[in-house]
């Protein structure tokens, strides 16, 4: 028998021996955690890194924050993005603080927008002591977007992630464009093997998910200008500048924003996101390597806001350094309608999802 069909049985058999499905529930006590601030009033996105020493980095995009620190959304101010440091694992019992920058005495965006163009937040990591953040660059669009498009990508590299992020020195690095359209790192990212790893969407569309990496010597230089894409088994990993064909998608029907991590329990990758438009579902899907063969999507949750009118449910992400549940998982709510949002306080706080595995 033939090395590549031995080769080709072995992945097939990959892709069946699928990771358990997990009993999910909501977890109320945890759900208060963003809510105590006089002043953040509700945040989106939500990715967590761990930074040691039991403090966690929280990246939010479009975030409400109230001047007069009476935890009102009545004439909050709306920022693009804010970030905060929880201190302790377990949510539920952890403390936290926010942080932005502000502007003509005003609570403004932590990471600057320019004129035309801002940012939010997509997966960051530790690397050799520097914390990796990418960035989604976004812009307003017409009817029928949503008010926004997603249209490039970014990272931006810090030196001394200990500090408070008030106090970090920050270098923001340049990631070119790219023929398929992919945001590279609205998803997760990681360092192994001696290279930092991105898993990106491409906007708009279906969200098909490309994988992204550079040595981790470069990215200690700031140098992100040219990534190398997954192009198959056959190509294998190839720097944009010598791509003559776009990448290979790693799965379809990904999201904007989901996370992947490496799971020692089940020796597999495992991804989350939400799936569907509006009133969506928490999803799962697995891998033995990083680059795929994924399994196909599995409803873990239906969270219990999905039969209200106007609702929007996203940004589905695990957490594993979360104490509390075998894993820990956030989502987003939203509304089609801002007054919503203004009005109902328990929406655009990120919701907690415990996960047990038996």
């Amino acid at each position: 028998m033939g090395a590549a069909l031995i080769l080709g049985m072995i992945r097939a058999a990959c892709v069946e021996i699928e990771v358990p499905l997990p009993t999910a529930s909501a977890w109320p006590e945890a759900d208060t955690f963003f809510c105590k601030d006089p002043a953040w009033v509700g945040g989106d996105d939500a990715y967590s890194v761990d930074l040691g020493h039991c403090r966690v980095l929280w990246l939010f995009a479009d975030s409400l924050i109230d001047p007069s620190g009476k935890h009102s959304r009545h004439g909050s101010v709306f920022g693009r993005n804010s970030v905060a440091i929880q201190s302790g694992y377990n949510p539920a019992s952890a403390s936290i603080k926010f942080y932005w920058r502000h502007q003509g005495g005003r609570p403004a965006s932590f990471f600057h927008e320019t004129t035309n163009e801002w940012y939010w937040p997509g997966g960051g990591t530790l690397i050799d002591g520097h914390l990796v953040i990418f960035l989604m660059r976004v812009q307003a669009a017409g009817k029928g977007a949503l008010g926004f498009k997603v249209f490039g990508s970014a990272a931006v590299l810090i030196d001394n992630p200990d500090a408070e992020p008030s106090e970090w020195r920050t270098q923001i690095c340049r990631i070119p464009d790219n023929g398929p359209g992919v945001v590279v790192g609205s998803g997760s990212t990681f360092g192994e093997d001696g290279h930092l790893y991105a898993f990106g969407s491409v906007e708009p569309g279906k969200h098909d998910i490309y994988l992204n990496r550079w040595p981790l010597a470069l990215v200690l230089q700031g140098r992100f200008d040219d990534p190398e894409w997954w192009t198959g088994e056959s190509g294998g990993w190839t720097v944009q500048s010598r791509l003559q064909l776009p990448g290979r998608s790693s799965f379809n029907e990904g999201g904007t924003e989901f996370t992947v991590h490496f799971s020692k329990r089940f020796h597999s990758y495992l991804e989350f996101q939400t799936t569907g438009c509006g009133s969506a579902d928490v999803t799962m899907r697995s891998a033995t390597n990083l680059a795929g063969p994924w399994s196909t999507s599995r409803v873990i949750y239906t969270p219990p806001e999905k039969t209200r009118p106007r609702i929007m449910i996203y940004a589905g992400k695990a957490h594993p350094e979360l104490a509390g549940a075998d894993l820990v998982l956030t989502y987003a709510t939203n509304s089609f309608e801002l007054g919503d949002v203004i009005r109902d306080q328990t929406l655009y706080y990120p919701r907690f999802i415990r996960l047990v595995f038996r």
